[in-house]
């Protein structure tokens, strides 16, 4: 079902490199701004610019219900108190703690007072605000998941962001009352159905329903993710995302049956790509063994084996620094460890969304109640991105006071390198502060 390479001959060596190929969601055609899927995107987000909402309508009935109309936009606050009471107790209680703990991890890396450089009559900083609008952004419909509304809208009002605009499509399975009740138990009051490029087209212009933001973040198909692309610039918006995929570096001393049990449920998000760089062969052969045996009970049976066999692999390697090695260039979402000494992994480890260490930390805590955002970079962008946090929401602006002694100090400097790239006025600006 899920290929193992080895990556002592030839072939192995190569197979993985056509894995790392296929990971990589944005191929040169995208990357120009050029394609079928491309030219769909620019389509839709010029009907949006040009007719708001009437567009957005058209849209959620081509894609999401046919019967959708102008009037189910915006999503009313009795519409969401109403769905939070038709939860059962025990659910709602989770998902009070999943939005407390995620609470508690975002206060306490929330920036404050950052330091202060003093030189001889100058005064240097460094000061975080938040950003006066964000727009989130997560599936629907089908798979509608308000603990991505959590992970989403949670750091953003930790950062203290003013409007929160939450956009998601409408459902034609019924309704979502998971979601709605995750936003009436979050206090967000601009929350609107819409969805696929022609959501991010609103959030970004804003329509007659739905307010313009200034950053729009969260993962969808790649239609969401081309519209983000296209627009950035317009709007900040938080990375090119893909679908969710882990990657879990084990040795002998790991189990089987925790890993694969992992390793189907990241197969389970159809589609999901997982992956199991180990030093031991009887590992894989066992993973393998217990991937087969615990598959056969899950209902997205069909889901998992395409994810394992086009998508996943197990890979066997003689050292754990060569696989470490490894796992950098596939910057994984998830990166689980389980080995003797999983910190010393740790501290070797580069590039990663999130990372979980040792056999009793599964993706699927953070994914629900540990705290970090579970929205992540996917497809190797782990190498120069990271994941949703207070950060996110954050502008860094520097702070810089000048004495006259201190700009006296620095004068000639200043001088000097402004008239050698031909800038007399920068140059004149010190001057004229020097007499």
């Amino acid at each position: 079902m899920i290929p193992i390479f080895r990556l002592d001959n030839v072939d192995g060596r190569s197979g993985v490199e056509t894995l790392l190929g296929k990971l990589r969601l944005m191929p040169a055609d995208m990357a120009l701004g050029q394609g079928k899927d491309v030219a769909a995107v620019q389509e839709i987000l010029a009907d949006v610019a040009k007719r708001g909402d009437a567009a957005v309508v058209d849209s959620s009935r081509k894609f999401d219900d046919p019967n959708f109309t102008v009037d189910q936009i915006r999503v009313k606050p009795e519409e969401m108190a109403e769905a939070a009471g038709r939860i059962p107790a025990g659910l709602m209680s989770a998902l009070r703690r999943s939005i407390a703990q995620v609470r508690e991890y975002q206060r306490a890396f929330m920036p404050v007072d950052p330091p202060r450089l003093e030189r001889a009559g100058v005064s240097l900083g460094m000061r975080f605000t938040p950003m006066d609008s964000a727009g989130l952004y997560f599936p629907g419909g089908k798979a509608s998941y308000p603990s991505s509304l959590i992970h989403l809208a949670v750091p953003a009002q930790v950062a203290g962001v003013k409007r929160i605009a939450v956009a998601t499509p409408p459902s034609k399975y019924g309704r979502s009352d998971l979601v709605l009740a995750a936003a009436h138990e979050l206090g967000l009051t601009d929350v609107f159905r819409a969805g696929g490029a022609a959501a991010i087209a609103a959030l970004a212009f804003g329509t007659q329903a739905i307010p313009a933001v200034d950053k729009i973040v969260g993962p969808g198909n790649k239609y969401v993710q081309l519209a983000k692309r296209s627009l950035a610039g317009c709007v900040g918006i938080d990375g090119f995302l893909g679908p969710s995929e882990i990657l879990v570096l084990a040795d002998e001393s790991a189990s089987p049956a925790f890993i694969a049990a992992d390793l189907i449920a990241q197969a389970e998000h159809d589609p999901g790509s997982c992956f199991l760089l180990t030093t031991s062969e009887a590992l894989a052969n066992q993973v393998v063994a217990e991937i087969e045996k615990q598959g056969k009970s899950l209902s997205r049976l069909p889901a998992l084996e395409k994810a394992m066999r086009d998508f996943s692999a197990i890979i066997i390697g003689g050292s754990m620094d060569e696989l470490i090695a490894l796992a950098d260039q596939f910057a994984a979402e998830h990166v689980n460890v389980q080995t003797k000494d999983d910190e010393a992994v740790l501290k070797k480890l580069s590039h990663a969304g999130a990372v979980f260490l040792g056999r009793y930390s599964p993706v699927a805590a953070g994914d629900y109640v540990a705290g970090p955002s579970h929205c992540l970079p996917t497809n190797t962008t782990a190498r120069f991105t990271s994941g949703i946090s207070v950060y996110e929401f954050l502008k860094r602006s520097s702070v810089v006071r000048y004495e006259a002694s201190g700009l006296k100090a620095d004068a000639d400097a200043i001088t000097a390198m402004a008239e050698a790239e031909g800038l007399d006025g920068h140059a004149a600006s010190v001057r004229v502060r020097s007499n």
